[in-house]
C-alpha cells in the first residue's frame, strides 16, 4: 500500500521562490480568449485553491475547493499549500479557453495512501462529471510492470470515457515507472493517458530531477516556471523545509534546482539549522517540477482542441504529438519536447 504524493515523498522538484508582481507568467497568457460555450473543461486533482486565487486575472474562471487550512497557528504558509493554484494558473495560461475545476483530494500535504486514492479520483470526476482533460501532479513508483492496484478500477472506468489523463512522470530522477503516469506505456491505456517528463530552463535537456524512460510519453519545461501561488490578498510568509545542496544531488553540473536559490531548511541534510530561512509570498512564484510541465501539456492539448474545434481530447493528443517536430536531449534520448509559444527559457549555467 504506497503513498502517492505530489510528486516524490510528498514533495515537488523544489520549493517555491517568491517573484515580484511586476514580473510576467512563465509561460505568458497566450492570446485566446475565454468562451463559455466553447471552453475545454479541465479537472485538476491535487490540493486546493488559495482562497483569494480569483484575485488572479487568469484564475478569474476557475472553480473548486479551496485550502482546508493555509497557515499554520504562527501564520507561516504551510507546505506544499498553492499548489493546485500554481498548476491551475500555467494550465490557464497556456489555454485561456479552459474551464478549470480544481479538487483538493491531496490536501494532506500532498500525499493519500494508494488504498484510498482510487476512490478519490472516482470522487473527484463524479462530483462535476468526467472533464475532457483530467490533469494529475502526483504518483508513486510501485516496483511493479503492471500498474497499481490501489487505481486499477478507476483507469478500467477511465478507458472507457472520453477524457485523456495528463499525468506526472515524478521528480525521482529515475527510469522506474511512476504511477500512474506509466499506464501510457501500456497497450489498452496508450490513447487514455499522456505521461509528463520535465525540461530543464533552457528547454534543450531534461531537468535533473525528471524521470524518464520509454514510458514517457513527452517532455515540456519544468524548472523555473511562473505562475500564482497565493492570488494578491497580501504577503505571506514562508519557511524553507529543505537546506539547498552545494552539489546536484542527482549528479547534475548545471546550476539546477537542488543548488539554487541558495537557502537554509528546517529538515536540512546537514542536520538542524539555527535558524531556516524565511521568504515572504505576494502572489506569484517560480517553483519546478513534473508536476508543472503536466499542466502545460494538458494545456497545449487544450489549445489544440480551441484551434482545431477538435472536441476529443484525444484525438487531439494524438494531433498534438505527430505535428510536434521539437526534440530535446534527455540521457542520450531524443524526446518529444512540447514547448508553448508563450514560454521564456530561462538561461542554464554550469557554474
Amino acid at each position: 500500500n504506497h503513498v502517492v504524493g505530489i510528486a516524490v515523498n510528498s514533495c515537488p522538484g523544489d520549493e517555491p521562490v517568491p517573484v515580484p508582481r511586476s514580473e510576467a507568467a512563465n509561460p505568458a497568457a497566450a492570446d485566446t480568449e475565454h468562451d463559455r460555450d466553447t471552453a475545454v473543461r479541465v479537472l485538476v486533482v491535487d490540493n486546493g485553491l488559495t482562497h483569494d486565487h480569483a484575485s488572479y486575472p487568469l484564475l478569474a474562471h476557475t472553480r473548486g475547493d479551496t485550502q482546508v487550512r493555509e497557515t499554520d497557528d504562527a501564520g507561516i504558509l504551510q507546505q506544499y499549500v498553492g499548489h493546485g493554484t500554481f498548476i491551475a494558473g500555467l494550465l490557464a495560461a497556456v489555454a485561456p479557453n479552459t474551464d478549470i475545476t480544481v479538487r483538493n483530494t491531496l490536501n494532506d500535504a500532498g500525499a493519500v495512501l494508494e488504498s484510498e486514492f482510487g476512490e478519490l479520483l472516482f470522487d473527484a470526476v463524479e462530483e462535476g462529471g468526467w472533464p475532457d482533460i483530467l490533469s494529475l501532479s502526483a504518483g508513486t513508483p510501485n516496483g511493479r510492470v503492471d500498474g497499481l492496484l490501489g487505481v486499477d478500477a478507476f483507469m478500467r472506468a477511465l478507458r472507457e470515457r472520453h477524457t485523456l489523463l495528463v499525468a506526472a512522470a515524478g521528480n525521482n530522477s529515475s527510469a522506474t515507472p511512476f504511477w500512474p503516469a506509466a499506464y501510457a506505456a501500456l497497450p489498452d491505456y496508450r490513447d487514455a493517458v499522456l505521461s509528463v517528463g520535465a525540461l530543464r530552463g533552457d528547454g534543450e535537456f531534461g531537468a535533473c530531477f525528471s524521470n524518464h524512460g520509454a514510458w514517457v510519453r513527452a517532455y515540456a519545461p519544468g524548472e523555473r516556471l511562473t505562475s500564482s501561488l497565493t492570488g494578491f490578498d497580501g504577503p505571506v510568509p514562508y519557511v524553507y523545509q529543505h537546506s539547498t545542496y552545494d552539489d546536484c544531488r542527482f549528479g547534475f553540473g548545471y546550476r539546477c534546482t537542488c543548488r539554487h536559490p541558495r537557502h537554509a531548511g528546517v529538515l536540512s541534510d546537514e542536520g538542524a539549522v539555527a535558524k531556516p530561512d524565511q521568504v515572504m509570498f505576494d502572489g506569484l512564484a517560480q517553483w519546478s517540477g513534473t508536476s508543472f510541465a503536466t499542466p502545460v501539456v494538458a494545456g497545449l492539448v487544450a489549445a489544440h482542441m480551441t484551434a482545431e474545434k477538435e472536441t476529443d481530447p484525444r484525438e487531439a493528443a494524438r494531433q498534438l504529438l505527430a505535428a510536434n517536430t521539437e526534440f530535446a536531449e534527455v540521457r542520450g534520448a531524443h524526446v518529444p519536447a512540447l514547448r508553448p509559444a508563450t514560454w521564456r527559457p530561462v538561461p542554464v549555467s554550469s557554474a
